[in-house]
């Protein structure tokens, strides 16, 4: 091959940081911006927080009351605070997004929510020191509870570190999922460590016998030699680390008894843990540390006191016809155990009122709240949308004014080259935040605008008028790129009187119904689960008999489409779907 310099051209285009960070910014909802606004205030100097005059009017009013100057008057505090709400919170932009040949735009505003408390409690008194204004319930952690129930049983060391490795690989919805060899094999590890720890604290004390040391006056070369109690101590740590990597067969409690001393940890073993386990599933909640749904509902149904006869033949069925009752092979049941359709029906009422989850009835690793970013709402004078954009919780920022301060002092002039660069890379970056946070605001704005002007309906009429919408039509609308789009929609939720969904919601494909017109999927989708809901549970439909339902409607629909539209929705086959009446 030879070697040459040429000369070429080509097209790249490259992102700057600040236009990178903008992009992180688009894509974050409103509380990851918080979190991440307030990050910039703790990080940047030359930011800070506006003064909120609403705060300064609380205060204001409370150090009017604590020095007891004048009784407040409710009325003239409530009128001088919508006043101050009103003058400052007057907020309103109104702006076309459309042109004229494109249909024709609603105007739209922007608000800020404010949640605002009382700032007079007549109830509160400054000398009652147990007033609270709510009661704050406690959150209960699922491992500490069964940490307190086994502290009712006796447990030896060995067992107690056990425990701590079985409850440690609980999943949070209550299951086992790690192999339990793999756990006695770390339990019996961390015995060998503490076992070893042990012997050695031992030595160093000098526990050994004194008359087992050999002479070293008659023999100077024996006192490189071992005597008996380091010989011993050698051989028990030599059969410690043969427990610790032999781990696929773990030393007998016998064996070890030879090797160790009175102070050493047994090893555990498979019974060991099967037993502990099986006392772990038979805390509160039931079942909990169970390795497969089976063994959870049967252990819920062992710690029943007195099991009644459907309860009974429902244990039976989880023990013996697991496969048949999980199939809804219900006559193969009835013709094994020989029982009726009543009495079987009992029997699967009871295991239905089982718990599936233990892990997950009253603990909760993290409470999932969704937070909108947008509400949509009819104005009840003009009928028009109005779209409210939730940045309450958003911090307004601006430029610190002790650096204004300082550029205006002779301080400012003392300052070498490197810390005035410093100083200078803040500021901008602090000018930057500011800025692309209300281009944010602006661009969330057009995009929302346009989902409400194209799903106009959907707002007016529900879920069932939702359009087809793609995410080309609202950069058509928007000017904006189709990827700035995809950044805005993701994650971000809109409340509106139809409940909250978020922004993935309102994008979705199209079908053509017998007359011709373009029908979300979405639409299809509600179709079917509607007549799913409706079917007969004993006789339910196959997808053959779904498409021939869904064409009677209007939605002319094949059959492969329909399962794959059932399979979306999770909704099993119609054997699976089938139940006893």
């Amino acid at each position: 091959m030879k070697l040459g310099i040429g000369i070429k051209a080509s097209l790249s285009q490259t992102l700057t940081p600040q236009q990178i960070q903008y992009l992180k910014l688009l894509q974050l909802p409103v509380m990851q911006l918080e979190q991440h606004v307030r990050q910039e205030i703790e990080m940047n100097p030359m930011i800070e927080e506006e003064a909120d005059s609403i705060d300064d009017f609380e205060l204001q009013l409370l150090e009017n009351k604590n020095e007891d100057k004048y009784e407040i008057d409710i009325e003239s505090l409530e009128q001088d605070y919508e006043t101050l709400v009103g003058a400052e919170h007057e907020d309103y932009i109104s702006e076309k997004l459309f042109i004229d040949d494109k249909p024709e735009p609603f105007e739209f505003q922007t608000m800020v929510m404010d949640t605002v408390d009382d700032v007079y409690n007549p109830n509160y008194s400054a000398d009652d020191d147990d007033y609270e204004p709510f009661q704050v319930k406690e959150n209960s952690d699922l491992f500490a509870d069964i940490q307190n129930q086994l502290s009712l049983y006796h447990f030896n060391e060995n067992e107690k570190l056990l425990i701590e490795q079985l409850i440690g690989n609980i999943d949070y919805d209550g299951y086992l999922r790690r192999d339990l060899d793999e756990i006695i094999t770390e339990t019996n590890k961390l015995i060998s460590e503490k076992n070893f720890e042990t012997s050695y604290s031992d030595i160093l004390q000098g526990d050994f016998n004194q008359d087992e040391i050999i002479d070293e006056v008659n023999n100077p070369a024996t006192k490189f030699a071992l005597d008996k109690s380091s010989y011993s101590y050698l051989q028990n740590s030599l059969s410690i680390l043969n427990g610790t990597f032999n781990s696929e067969k773990p030393t007998t409690n016998s064996e070890v008894g030879k090797n160790q001393n009175k102070t050493s940890m047994a090893f555990v073993n498979t019974n060991d843990a099967e037993r502990i386990l099986k006392i772990i599933r038979h805390l509160d909640p039931a079942g909990i540390g169970s390795r497969d749904i089976r063994e959870c509902l049967l252990s819920q149904l062992e710690v029943k006191p007195r099991l009644n006869p459907a309860q009974k033949l429902a244990k039976e069925i989880l023990e013996n016809y697991y496969d048949a009752f999980i199939k809804k092979h219900y006559h193969v049941i009835n013709k094994q155990l020989e029982v009726g359709d009543e009495y079987l029906k009992e029997a699967l009422e009871e295991i239905r009122c089982l718990n599936p989850k233990p892990g997950g009835v009253d603990y909760q690793n993290e409470m999932n709240t969704v937070i909108p970013d947008f509400v949509v709402f009819k104005n009840e004078d003009n009928n028009e949308l109005m779209i409210e954009i939730n940045d309450s919780r958003i911090p307004v920022l601006q430029l610190s004014k002790t650096y204004e301060n300082m550029k205006k002092e002779l301080e400012y002039k003392e300052f070498n080259k490197d810390t005035k660069d410093w100083i200078r890379q803040k500021r901008e970056d602090a000018k930057f935040i500011i800025q692309a946070l209300r281009q944010r605001k602006l661009t969330m704005l057009k995009v929302m605008t346009a989902i409400g002007h194209l799903q106009r309906e959907f707002f007016d009429y529900g879920t069932s008028a939702l359009k087809p919408l793609i995410y080309k039509d609202i950069a058509e609308h928007t000017g904006l790129d189709i990827s700035t789009v995809c950044r805005i929609v993701n994650g971000k939720y809109v409340q509106s009187s139809f409940g909250t969904f978020e922004l993935k919601y309102f994008f979705s494909e199209s079908l053509s119904s017998d007359e011709g017109e373009e029908i979300s999927t979405k639409v299809i989708k509600d179709a079917l689960k509607n007549i799913i809901s409706e079917e007969k549970k004993n006789k339910p439909y196959s997808d053959d008999k779904l498409t021939v339902e869904l064409k009677k409607i209007g939605y002319n629909v094949a059959r492969r489409t329909v399962a794959k539209y059932r399979e979306q929705l999770n909704i099993p086959v119609a054997r699976l779907r089938k139940e006893l009446v």
